[in-house]
C-alpha cells in the first residue's frame, strides 16, 4: 500500500487543466456563436466564466479535501480509486479489510457492517459477562471445596503427626527388641553350631548304616524276586476261579452250550478255554519251559447268546485224548460278567507266528470281550496310558488291571546302532516299571502264549485260498466283522450242522432242530 501525503497530485492538477481547457473551450465557442459580439460581452461572460471555473476549482479542491479526509478515515491512503478486486487501491483496499476482518459478518455497504458487528460484540459482551457469572459461581464453589480439602488436609495432618510420633515410639522398642534378640540369636547360633557339629556326626554314621541296609534291602530284593519266581513255578497257583460250565455238547457238530448268557452281560465271538473237571486252578502258570496249562482240553467261542444263563459256542480248539464233557469248567481272563477287564501287554503281541505285530488285532479280541487295554508298550518303546502317551512318562497300573501280558522283546540290539539300543532300553525301563507296579498291586504277570491259552485263542496261519470270495488280508482275520456271508456258507456246507445227538441230558428235538436251522455266521479270532 502506497504511503498517505497532503500535497497536490498529479490527478488534482489534471482536474484543474481539465476544467480551465473547459471553460476556454466554451468561451471560443461563444466567441464564434457570437462573433458579432461586442467586447464588453466578451469581457462579461469572461468574467462569469472566470467566475465559475474559481468555483468549479474551489469545488474541486472540495471534493479533494473530502477525498482526503476519506481515505485517512479509513486508512486506504492509495493514489488509485480502483475496484473492489484491486486490493492495491481504495476500494479494494476498504473491500479486503471488511471482508477479512468482518468476524463473519458480510454486508455489501460499510456502514452495515459496522452496525452489525456492533450488534455482535454486544451479544458477545452478554456472553462474556455469562461466563463471568458462570466463573465467578465455578470459582466460589472451587473457594468452598479448597476450604474443606485444607480441613482434611489439616486433620489428615494432625493424625500424621500422630502417627510419626507413634512410629518414633515403636522404632525406639523396635531397636530395643532387635538388640535383645541379636543377643538372642548369637546365642542361638552358638547353639546351632553346637548342634550341627553333632548332626554332621550323626549323618555320616546314618549314611554309613543307610548305605549298608540298602545293599542289604536290594540284595534282599532280588533273593525275594528269585524266591516268588521260583514258587510261582513250583506251585503256580491259580487265583481266578471259571466263569461257568458246559451244560450240553454236540460233538459231530462241534458245538456246547454254556452256563452264561444275557444276564451275564455275554457277547458273541468271546472266547473261553475249557478245564478239566479235576483241574489245579484256573489261569496258572505254567512250568518252565513249557507252553499253555496242562489242565486245558481246548477253547471255545460263543457264537449266539440264548437265554438268561444259556449261549451256544463252537469248538475252537479240543484235545482229543481228553475231549470235552458237560460240566467240564471254562474261565476267559478277557471276560467277567457284567464288567470289563483291564489288561496291559509289553512288546510284539505276535498271535500267529510269523513274525509280525498283531496288536490290532489283539486289542480287537479284548475289546469284543468287553475288555481295555490300560497300558500298551510297543515295539518301538512307546508308551500309551489309555490310548494316550503319558506326559510324565509312567504306566499308570490300578485296581483294573487284570493282567500284565509279555510279548515278544528282542534280544540286545548291536552295540553299533545306537537308536536300537535306545529302543531296548526304553522298552526294557518300562517293562520293569510295570511288573514293579503289577507286583505291589497284585496284578499277574504273565507271558503271551500262556494268555492266548488261558482266553481260548486258536491261532492261523492266514492262507489265500484261490476262487475264494473273501480275501485273505483281514484285519483281525475271522473275527473280523467284514467277514461276508460267503464264508458263512462255507463252513456251514463243510460240516457245520448238528445231527441232534448231545453229551449228557435229552433235548427236545424241535429245540435242537430250531437251534441247528438258526446257527449264526461264527469266525474264528486270529485268521481264517
Amino acid at each position: 500500500m502506497a504511503s498517505s501525503s497532503s500535497k497536490p497530485t498529479g490527478v488534482h492538477y489534471a482536474l484543474v487543466v481539465f476544467v480551465l481547457i473547459s471553460i476556454v473551450c466554451g468561451l471560443g465557442w461563444l466567441l464564434a456563436y457570437k462573433g458579432a459580439n461586442s467586447i464588453s460581452d466578451l469581457r462579461r461572460e469572461r468574467d462569469a466564466a472566470k467566475v465559475e471555473a474559481e468555483k468549479q476549482a474551489k469545488l474541486a479542491n472540495d471534493y479533494f479535501d473530502k477525498v482526503k479526509t476519506l481515505k485517512e478515515k479509513t486508512g486506504a491512503t492509495f493514489e488509485e480509486w480502483g475496484s473492489d478486486q484491486n486490493q492495491n487501491s481504495v476500494l479494494g483496499d476498504i473491500h479486503f479489510h471488511m471482508t477479512k476482518y468482518g468476524a463473519g459478518v458480510t454486508d455489501q455497504k460499510y456502514n452495515a457492517l459496522i452496525v452489525k458487528q456492533f450488534s455482535l460484540l454486544q451479544e458477545t459482551i452478554k456472553e462474556r459477562d455469562r461466563l463471568k457469572d458462570e466463573l465467578a459461581e465455578e470459582i466460589a464453589k472451587f473457594r468452598q471445596k479448597e476450604s474443606e480439602i485444607n480441613a482434611a488436609l489439616l486433620a489428615e495432618k494432625t493424625a500424621r503427626d500422630k502417627g510419626d510420633k507413634e512410629k518414633n515410639d515403636a522404632d525406639t522398642k523396635h531397636k530395643e527388641l532387635e538388640l535383645k534378640q541379636d543377643q538372642s540369636i548369637a546365642e542361638y547360633r552358638k547353639a546351632i553350631t553346637v548342634a550341627e557339629q553333632e548332626l554332621e556326626e550323626v549323618k555320616e554314621s546314618s549314611d554309613k548304616r543307610i548305605k549298608e541296609l540298602t545293599g542289604r534291602v536290594t540284595s534282599l530284593s532280588s533273593l525275594n524276586k528269585q524266591i516268588r519266581d521260583e514258587l510261582d513255578q513250583a506251585k503256580r497257583f491259580g487265583f481266578d476261579v471259571p466263569d461257568g460250565v458246559i451244560r450240553w455238547i454236540d460233538p459231530v457238530g462241534r458245538k456246547v452250550w454254556v452256563s452264561l448268557g444275557e444276564a451275564d452281560g455275554l457277547k458273541p465271538r468271546t472266547t473261553f478255554s475249557v478245564y478239566k473237571k479235576s483241574h489245579s486252578g484256573v489261569g496258572r502258570g505254567t512250568a518252565k519251559g513249557a507252553v499253555g496249562g496242562e489242565d486245558i482240553k481246548g477253547a471255545i467261542e460263543i457264537t449266539r447268546v440264548l437265554e438268561a444263563n444259556l449261549s451256544e459256542a463252537r469248538i475252537l480248539d479240543e484235545d482229543i485224548y481228553h475231549p470235552m464233557a458237560k460240566g467240564d469248567p471254562i474261565y476267559s481272563p478277557l471276560w467277567s460278567p457284567a464288567r470289563g477287564e483291564a489288561f496291559s501287554i509289553v512288546g510284539i503281541i505276535d498271535l500267529d507266528g510269523d513274525g509280525k505285530d498283531d496288536r490290532d488285532i489283539f486289542k480287537e479280541i479284548v475289546a469284543t470281550a468287553g475288555g481295555i487295554i490300560d497300558n500298551d508298550v510297543d515295539e518301538k518303546g512307546v508308551l500309551r496310558v489309555n490310548g494316550k502317551i503319558p506326559e510324565d512318562g509312567k504306566p499308570r497300573v490300578t485296581e483294573k488291571t487284570k493282567f500284565l501280558v509279555i510279548g515278544k522283546i528282542l534280544e540286545t540290539p548291536d552295540a553299533a546302532n545306537p537308536d536300537d539300543i535306545t529302543v531296548f532300553k526304553k522298552i526294557n525301563d518300562i517293562r520293569k516299571d510295570l511288573e514293579d507296579a503289577a507286583r505291589e498291586r497284585g496284578v499277574r504277570v504273565v507271558s503271551l502264549s500262556d494268555f492266548l491259552t488261558y482266553i481260548g485263542f486258536k491261532a492261523h496261519r492266514r492262507l489265500f485260498v484261490p476262487g475264494s470270495d473273501v480275501p485273505w488280508n483281514l484285519k483281525s482275520g475271522a473275527a473280523s466283522g467284514s467277514v461276508g456271508e460267503a464264508m458263512g456258507s462255507s463252513r456251514r456246507s463243510s460240516g457245520g450242522s448238528t445231527s441232534g445227538a448231545y453229551s449228557g441230558d435229552k433235548m427236545q428235538k424241535s429245540k435242537n432242530s430250531s437251534s441247528n436251522a438258526a446257527t449264526p455266521k461264527v469266525f474264528r479270532a486270529g485268521g481264517k
